[in-house]
């Protein structure tokens, strides 16, 4: 018997964004995947152990281990991923252990695999408090040596861990791209998702920004550039996304503009309200100054949702044709490119009709058979050795 172990001690539902819709989904795939003689065993805090429970409810090939833990406390938590996590896999017989959280094990009775989302704290480190920043600096490195095969989000990612790793072997990291879930297209339910819409944000046209408001995420690029367009459309601007380090610059950018009422502040969306707003929206305005994957773009594309983005990280690779770019940071150059996809429906329509073509190129069972062969590849040599 092959056991897949799955380190899910760093997931707090509803605060550590796409990482979580990574594992959730990954994982929720995998079952359909896996040969007679393999299973998986999920070890889980208390925050998550019930939404896991739920996502994997039916699956009888996987195993919740929930453990007392409050991941919303990173020394209790590294605490028991590194003291009592190891007993436990020990219990449990793992083959090979999946870390998806950027952290590994100091030690660990099984070879581990880790997915490594981005370099963020090495690009962008105004983003972290001094300890979280501290944190990042010794597990990511520590996470890279000590994991079998890294598990990038993009290429993109994986570059920027060869960049930063230099003594990491290519082939030891593969590349396991995200998806948007399924939810997202319109489908037959477009008027009703408008319809939702309409009861979150009103009736107005708008324009979407999603995103946690971290510094490198630049929302204040988004907002300066609907001030420059706000004379000439009736358009609002949703943000949507937990506020973050970046919060005052955002603040700051919305209180500058001739009328700030305008832009609708939301902390946070179900995901069928989420789908709703992609529905309803003119365009998804991503200013970020980078990103591994950039999941908002492949969620709005799958919507049909015209996207103009800045030409910066991932967001290239993963939006392709289908998407508009500026440069980072390029306040007049992005409300050109909103300017362009407002007046002109023949455009709007095409890259609605690109995006979604490029969308379906991306799924979450293609995540999860990407990963299962690099488990799988790493439990035989364990096996041979």
């Amino acid at each position: 018997m092959t056991v897949f172990a799955v380190n899910a001690l760093f997931l707090v539902p509803g605060q550590v964004g796409g990482t979580e819709t990574y594992l959730r989904r990954t994982l929720g795939a995998m079952p359909g995947l896996l040969k007679a003689d393999e299973r998986i065993v999920v070890f889980a805090n208390a925050e998550n152990a019930a939404v896991l429970a739920s996502d994997l409810a039916g699956a009888p090939c996987v195993e919740i281990v929930p453990t007392a833990v409050r991941a919303a406390s990173r020394p209790r938590r590294l605490l028991c991923e590194n003291l009592r996590l190891p007993r436990a896999l020990r219990r449990t017989g793992a083959s090979v252990v999946w870390n998806p959280g950027n952290a590994a094990m100091l030690r660990a009775p099984c070879p581990q695999v880790t997915t490594i989302h981005d370099m963020q704290y090495r690009r962008f480190p105004e983003d972290f408090s001094p300890a979280a920043l501290l944190a990042m600096r010794l597990l990511v490195p520590a996470a890279v040596r000590r994991s079998a095969i890294v598990l990038a989000v993009s290429e993109f990612s994986k570059g920027e861990i060869l960049r930063f790793a230099p003594d990491t072997a290519e082939d030891a990291i593969a590349v396991t791209p995200e998806a948007a879930d399924p939810v997202f297209a319109a489908g037959d339910s477009e008027g009703k998702r408008r319809a939702r819409a309409a009861g979150i944000v009103g009736d107005a046209p708008f324009l979407l920004v999603v995103s946690n408001s971290y510094p490198h995420k630049s929302l204040e690029t988004a907002v300066e550039a609907f001030g420059l367009l706000a004379g000439a459309f009736p358009h609002r601007l949703v943000v949507l996304g937990r506020p973050r380090r970046g919060e005052p610059a955002l603040r700051a950018a919305i209180a500058a503009l001739p009328d700030p009422s305008r832009v609708i502040r939301l902390e946070h969306a179900a995901l069928e309200d989420l789908a709703a707003l992609y529905c309803a929206a003119d365009a998804l305005a991503f200013p970020s100054r980078y990103e591994g994957f950039g999941l908002p773009v492949l969620e709005a594309m799958s919507a049909g949702l015209p996207v103009v983005a800045a030409r910066a990280g991932s967001v290239p690779e993963v939006g392709g044709d289908a998407a508009l770019y500026a440069p980072p940071g390029d306040v007049a150059a992005f409300a050109g490119a909103l300017r362009r996809v407002l007046s002109d429906r023949a455009l709007a329509s095409a890259m609605a009709r690109r995006g979604r073509e490029r969308a379906k190129a991306f799924s979450w069972e293609k995540t999860a058979a990407i990963t299962l062969s690099a488990l799988r590849r790493v439990a035989a040599g364990a096996k041979a050795r």
